[in-house]
């Protein structure tokens, strides 16, 4: 874990993972959509109180709610159009390193720069990317 970021005590590796286990576990085969954005509201929560605090201000924690939103809405987008194009895995990729990209740039609206590298688990001028299977591309 980065250094304090003022935003009180952390939840630990461990209670993170235990409670995004929690979370996941009693959800029902086929959760309706309102579940589904429950469960997204309370695994950001969840990130928050691990990577950055559990006293993260509220204001705060509901200006990154609304960035998680969009970047669903182009997440989704992006798959869709994937599906429907054939478009090959490294236009995918690329283009999902894009919506990552975005995603950390809407964050540090929000997030200081050391927030930032918290939450994302950012070197200093590291740029966020997705895991990849070269296989694939």
């Amino acid at each position: 874990m980065k250094n304090d970021l003022g935003h009180g005590s952390r939840l630990s590796d461990r209670e993170y993972e235990r409670q995004i286990v929690a979370l996941y576990s009693g959800l029902p085969p086929l959760p309706s959509k309102q579940v589904r954005e429950n469960v997204r509201r309370r695994e950001l929560e969840l990130a928050i109180d691990h990577r950055l605090g559990q006293d993260f201000p509220k204001e705060r924690r509901e200006a990154l709610w609304d960035i998680q939103q969009q970047v669903e809405k182009k997440r989704i987008r992006l798959v869709l159009y994937w599906l429907l194009h054939f478009i090959s895995y490294k236009w995918l990729y690329r283009r999902a390193n894009r919506v990552a990209g975005y995603l950390v740039d809407e964050y540090s609206k929000v997030l200081t720069k050391d927030e930032v590298q918290a939450f994302f688990d950012l070197g200093e001028n590291e740029q966020p990317t997705l895991p990849i299977d070269k296989l694939k591309l």
